[in-house]
C-alpha cells in the first residue's frame, strides 16, 4: 500500500515572511472587546477584519500571492474565480503594486458569478479589474478563469487553495496572538478561536498561524448548513462534494473543501459547526444595531454560532474565566439588504 502523500502546511518562518511582506500593504485590525456577547465567565474578543482594507481578510492573501510572482509575470497580469471579496482584494493588490513598481496598475481580471453581490462587483471594477461573468458555481468560474489565463498569459491566482494565499491568511493568526497577549486585561487563557469556513483558506491559514504560536486549544470554523461541506468532509475524513448551496453567505458557498486547505484542517484538528440562515441574518442585524458594526452575512457566523450556543454548551458559569476570538472576515453587504432585515428597508 502506497504512503498517503505529505501534508503541506506553511511554517513559521513562511508565516513569518509572509507577515513582514504584506506589512505596508495591509491594515492591523482591532481585536475588539463586545461586553454584551459575553456570558458564563467567558469573555468575547471579536476579530475585526471587517475593517480591513476592501472590507476582508482577503487582501492578506492577495499581495502576498501577487508580489511573490516573478515581475515579468506581474506585468502581464492575474486573474481569478471570486464571488467578490477575492476579487476585489487582488485588484488593489494589482494596482498598488502596479503603481509603486511601473507607474501604473498591474492588469487583473475577475470572473464573477451572474448573480454577484452587486456591491462587490461595483467596488471590484472601481479597483480597476475587468469583470467577467460566469455561471453559478465555482467549478465554472473556475474553468472560465483558465480558458481566459490561455489565451491571456495571466496567472491564475485562486482565492483560497493557493500555498501564498494560504500563507497571507495566516498572518492573521499570528496577529491574533500578538494582540491577545498583549491586552492588558486579558484572562490567563484563551479558550478558543472560531471564524468562518468556505474553502478553508481562512481558517486553514489562521489555524496554522494559531498553531506555530503554540495555541493549544479547540479551533472552530462555521458554515452555513445549506453549505456543510467541510463538515461532511471532516466526518469522513476525506473531501466530499455537495450541490450548489443556496445560502445568503456569498462567500462561502464552496461544493468542497480545497485540496491543499483540507489536510491542514485535519491536522490544525479545527472542528466544524453550522448555523442557519435566520441565525445568520439575525446576527448581522444585531452586530449593525448593536455594535455598530457592519457585517456580511458570510463574516458573521462565527458570531452568529456562538450567540445560538453551537461552539460550546452554555452555561451559568465557566470553570475558571477565560477569553474567546470571534473571526469577523468581511462587511461587504449591501445596505439594501441589511435594511430588509432589520426591517427598515
Amino acid at each position: 500500500m502506497s504512503a498517503s502523500p505529505p501534508v503541506w502546511q506553511p511554517s513559521g518562518d513562511v508565516l513569518r515572511a509572509a507577515r513582514e511582506r504584506i506589512k505596508p500593504y495591509i491594515l492591523i485590525t482591532p481585536l475588539l472587546r463586545a461586553e454584551m456577547l459575553d456570558r458564563g465567565g467567558l469573555r468575547v474578543l471579536l476579530k475585526a477584519e471587517s475593517l480591513q482594507r476592501t472590507g476582508s481578510f482577503k487582501v492578506r492573501g492577495a499581495f502576498n500571492a501577487l508580489m511573490q510572482l516573478a515581475p515579468e509575470q506581474r506585468a502581464k497580469g492575474v486573474i481569478t474565480y471570486s464571488s467578490g471579496n477575492h476579487g476585489q482584494a487582488l485588484g488593489l493588490a494589482a494596482f498598488n503594486l502596479g503603481w509603486a513598481e511601473r507607474g501604473s496598475p498591474y492588469p487583473c481580471t475577475v470572473v464573477m458569478p451572474e448573480d454577484a453581490n452587486p456591491l462587490k462587483v461595483e467596488r471590484t471594477r472601481a479597483m480597476g479589474c475587468e469583470i467577467v461573468a460566469a455561471g453559478h458555481s465555482t467549478e465554472e468560474r473556475k474553468l472560465k478563469a483558465v480558458e481566459l489565463a490561455e489565451r491571456t498569459g495571466q496567472a491564475v491566482i485562486p482565492s483560497y487553495d493557493h500555498p501564498n494565499i494560504i500563507a497571507g491568511q495566516g498572518t492573521l493568526g499570528l496577529e491574533i496572538m500578538d494582540q491577545w497577549m498583549g491586552l492588558p486585561t486579558r484572562t490567563r487563557r484563551l479558550r478558543f478561536v472560531a471564524g468562518p469556513v468556505g474553502g478553508g483558506g481562512l481558517m486553514a491559514g489562521a489555524a496554522s498561524g494559531l498553531r506555530v504560536r503554540g495555541f493549544p486549544g479547540p479551533i472552530y470554523g462555521v458554515e452555513p448548513e445549506r453549505a456543510d461541506d467541510t463538515r461532511q468532509s471532516l466526518e469522513k475524513g476525506e473531501r466530499v462534494t455537495i450541490p450548489q448551496p443556496d445560502t445568503v453567505c456569498d462567500g462561502l458557498r464552496s461544493v468542497t473543501p480545497g485540496a491543499l486547505t483540507f489536510p491542514i484542517l485535519q491536522r490544525c484538528e479545527v472542528q466544524l459547526r453550522t448555523v442557519t440562515e435566520a441565525q445568520v441574518k439575525e446576527t448581522v442585524v444585531m452586530l449593525a444595531r448593536e455594535m455598530k458594526l457592519v457585517v456580511e452575512p458570510s463574516g458573521a457566523v462565527a458570531v452568529a454560532a456562538w450567540l445560538f450556543g453551537q461552539l460550546e454548551p452554555i452555561a451559568e458559569q465557566a470553570a475558571e474565566a477565560a477569553d474567546v476570538v470571534l473571526i469577523l472576515s468581511g462587511g461587504n453587504i449591501d445596505p439594501k439588504l441589511l435594511g430588509e432585515w432589520s426591517g427598515t428597508g
